[in-house]
């Protein structure tokens, strides 16, 4: 009798063992590893190239993702502790269209974002001096394509013509790209022709220039390279150089 109060004892220790195992806790799950590995790069907006502070830089997929991080004033970023494996980067800031990257870590190091404009700045009535054109040289190889417009962006290059004009680069900026051409990008570094007419002295070689400038003086101010401009004047096609441009511009300021 005693040994079967014994067994029956040790049968229900047992079953409670049993029971208040199956009751327990399940562990936490582990945290996510703290890798060594990071990627940095610049967000610059499209196709202007300029810096974009305070944009959001975010890691949506693989191991790393949810990871976030914003750019500095100079556009710049980096997210580090990450670790091993595909990532996908999403690059945004207002008033511009988010772009994605996939990227390999820590095979990819640098990943580099353009953001395009949401829509062009807005500018303002344009305003072209149509007296402006019989004092154009060699009008012949210029092909009007819109009357008048108005751009923004910022001077890159300034340097004088034979033929007295004064020829400007303009780094465009964002919203105003779809007026380069494959010659803008491959011979002018993606920036706009834009120019000034009969603002410089005319070579002797140019008689026609000489003829079309004659009792005309200039009077668009010619900014510094760096200085942020709007821009008014005749878009046109150069045949002679297959690209496009503002030409002649009618009015140039400084914008903000």
């Amino acid at each position: 009798m005693a040994r079967w109060l014994r067994l029956a004892t040790i049968g229900t220790l047992l079953a409670a063992a049993l029971d208040c195992g199956s009751n327990a806790t399940p562990p936490a799950p582990s945290p996510p590893p703290i890798g060594a590995y990071a990627v940095s790069g610049l967000v610059a907006d499209l196709p202007g190239g300029r810096s974009l502070a305070s944009a959001t830089i975010s890691i949506t997929s693989g191991p790393n993702a949810s990871r976030t991080t914003s750019s500095d004033g100079d556009g710049h970023y980096s997210l580090s502790g990450l670790v091993a494996g595909a990532a996908t980067l999403h690059a945004s800031a207002p008033g511009y269209v988010g772009v994605d990257d996939a990227i390999m870590i820590p095979a990819d190091k640098t990943a580099n974002f353009r953001l395009p404009a949401v829509v062009p700045p807005p500018a303002a009535n344009p305003q072209c001096d149509t007296t402006l054109w019989p004092h154009m040289h060699d009008v012949q190889r210029i092909k009007i394509v819109t009357a008048c417009v108005t751009v923004t962006g910022v001077i890159a290059t300034v340097g004088s013509s034979d033929d007295g004009d004064i020829d400007m680069a303009l780094t465009l900026d964002a919203g105003f790209g779809n007026l380069l051409n494959s010659a803008n990008v491959t011979k002018l570094n993606g920036n706009l022709q834009i120019e000034a007419i009969c603002q410089a002295p005319v070579h002797a070689d140019v008689p026609d220039a000489q003829r079309t400038c004659a009792n005309f003086n200039g009077a668009v101010p010619i900014p510094a390279v760096g200085t942020h401009v709007r821009v008014t004047g005749v878009y046109v096609l150069d045949s002679d150089h297959g690209w496009m441009e503002i030409h002649p511009i009618s009015v140039m300021t400084a914008a903000p």
